[in-house]
């Protein structure tokens, strides 16, 4: 009887010693997945902020924050501030990592990191009233439902646009047009690739509207 109570307190202590393997494993596996959904969230973020940033820019971003480059100049200053900090950090970040700076190091990587985003807001292109006033303009000629309709068209290919919304559309002018466009593109941070089909779409759109009586 004895041997039958301890083979059956050594089942249910191998049971349960088994159920904690499980739960581990099962918190590992989360754990896992978790980690690669970031990483792949962090891959996708990376190759938008690259992309934004283009060859020349990036470069010479890389030399001011890694070595003693030249000072960005207006132009890749632009592009920086348009990609936005989170991008800027996201690239100083993932050199630091694949670098295996030591933390001195990434100390001063980081302040030369910050000192470059400043420098580019002072030298790069500051928000334009006069263009502010005239997106409004475009925004209220075209009207919030046509202006949904055309940017359904452009940027997800959507549905052929009215004749009413052209018609609003082609008065506005094709300068609203492109504005509205341009000002989404560098809001969502498009990739150049993506810019380019936006683009093509834009004057698509234009086109298909000035074919409407």
């Amino acid at each position: 009887m004895a041997s039958k109570n301890n083979l059956y307190m050594f089942s249910s202590i191998t049971f349960a010693i088994m159920l904690v393997k499980l739960f581990v494993m099962v918190r590992q596996s989360v754990a896992i997945g978790s980690n690669i959904a970031q990483s792949l969230k962090k891959s996708n973020d990376l190759l938008k902020c690259e992309n934004g940033l283009g060859v020349k820019c990036g470069d010479g971003i890389y030399q001011n924050v890694f070595e003693i480059g030249n000072e960005v100049s207006k132009e890749c200053c632009d592009r920086l501030l348009s990609v936005g900090k989170d991008c800027h950090d996201l690239l100083t970040e993932i050199t630091i990592v694949y670098k295996r700076f030591t933390m001195k190091e990434a100390r001063e990587i980081w302040h030369k990191n910050d000192k470059v985003w400043e420098q580019c807001e002072n030298i790069g292109s500051a928000p334009n009233p006069e263009k502010s006033n005239q997106l409004l303009k475009c925004e209220n000629g075209l009207g919030k439902k046509c202006g949904h309709s055309i940017y359904h068209h452009v940027f997800e290919f959507g549905k052929d646009i009215s004749e009413e919304c052209c018609s609003r559309l082609k008065n506005v002018g094709k300068d609203c047009h492109d504005l509205l466009t341009e000002v989404t593109i560098v809001y969502k941070r498009l990739s150049m690739k993506r810019a380019k089909e936006v683009w093509k779409q834009n004057d698509i759109a234009w086109e298909e509207c000035n074919t409407v009586e």
